[in-house]
């Protein structure tokens, strides 16, 4: 469209020197690549990945505790349907699944009050993987199973607040990030504030913005002024889609089932403050509680460079397993696995690939 031509031209006009800007989000990363915007951005103006993609920084161990959980003759699985191929150790909830495991697809947390109402034999598990937007729906679950007396419904606990994974990868001054892009609906409950001090943290410019190529574009361009006049600050392009008083309800919602905690990532290690617990008076509703399961602590990732990936040190075609021993059908490491992944946007929309 025109109105995007005329954004390119204006970020021609004042890139003039190298920038790097970290793009968070796995779903603006798609639309990047389904544009092919790199290939038009200007030669200065370098986009890398960070951890965008729920699902691909959940920790191998955390997958061995959902598989664990899954195989127990007195349980279905109700689970979002990115998560069921990202691996653990050994197996994934798909794999356990075509072995018998029974793991019900379904689309939100609130599926599941339906499906342990319908099954009062059994105890319907919901693995809660997501970042912090996906928290008011799986508080809302909770909440509503507690008033309505479904005793037979718990959560895996697995959410991930995104500002404190970006607050630990900004620490490396060699990746020398200018930028960071950020998408609209983690503001619904991450405090603006976060992403304010970010900026100013780390003396970087900092946009919040939406996931249509026209978003990004302007994103893109907010950034490159702020970088170009040296500021360190905050633009929210998104504000107008969330008043105050709906952000503080939700805020108030999600804090009456959670707290916060150090939390583990795939490629990452531990982040502080980065995860959601569920709260000692709710944790019937916590399945590594009920089934007195703990997460193991170690991260592994073998054959594939996912963690340089998400942490703007590298881009797919810098692994060695990129599209040869690594591909959509057969995926070594969690970036391959689902649609936000980065290597999956690579693999698909990426001339790299098709000159291969």
């Amino acid at each position: 469209m025109r109105e995007c031509e005329l954004l390119l031209e204006r970020l021609n006009e004042i890139v003039d020197r190298p920038v790097r800007i970290m793009v968070a989000c796995g779903i603006q990363n798609r639309v990047i690549m389904q544009n092919r915007l790199r290939e038009r951005l200007p030669k200065g103006l370098t986009l890398v990945a960070g951890p965008g993609c729920s699902a691909c920084v959940v920790p191998a161990g955390y997958i061995d505790v959902f598989v664990r959980i899954a195989v127990r003759p007195d349980v279905i699985t109700a689970s979002c349907k990115d998560v069921l191929s990202v691996p653990g150790s050994r197996e994934s909830l798909a794999s356990v699944a075509a072995k018998g495991a029974r793991i019900v697809e379904i689309a939100t947390p609130r599926d599941c009050l339906a499906l342990a109402k319908a099954n009062p034999n059994k105890i319907v598990v919901y693995p809660a993987v997501g970042f912090e937007a996906s928290a008011p729906s799986v508080a809302e679950a909770v909440l509503e199973a507690a008033e309505q007396g479904i005793d037979n419904f718990c959560v895996i606990p697995s959410i991930r607040l995104l500002p404190p994974s970006i607050d630990q990868i900004l620490r490396d001054p060699c990746l020398n990030i200018r930028g960071l892009l950020c998408s609209d609906h983690l503001t619904s409950i991450s405090d603006t504030e976060a992403y304010t001090r970010l900026a100013r943290k780390h003396s970087i410019a900092c946009c919040v913005t939406g996931f249509e190529l026209f978003d990004i574009l302007r994103g893109l361009l907010s950034l490159a002024i702020q970088i170009r006049r040296g500021e360190a600050s905050y633009d929210d392009q998104a504000a107008e889609y969330f008043s105050t008083e709906e952000s503080e309800r939700i805020r108030r919602l999600v804090s009456q089932v959670f707290f916060i905690t150090d939390t583990l990532w795939r490629g990452l290690g531990i982040v502080i403050g980065s995860g959601f617990v569920i709260r000692d008076e709710l944790a019937l509703y916590d399945a590594t509680k009920r089934f007195h399961i703990r997460f193991s602590e170690e991260d592994q990732l073998r054959g594939c460079a996912c963690d340089k990936i998400i942490s703007g040190k590298a881009l797919p075609p810098d692994c060695p397993s990129f599209g040869m021993a690594c591909t959509p059908e057969d995926p070594i490491g969690p970036c391959m696995i689902t649609n936000e992944g980065i290597c999956w946007s690579y693999f698909h929309f990426s001339s790299v690939v098709e000159t291969e």
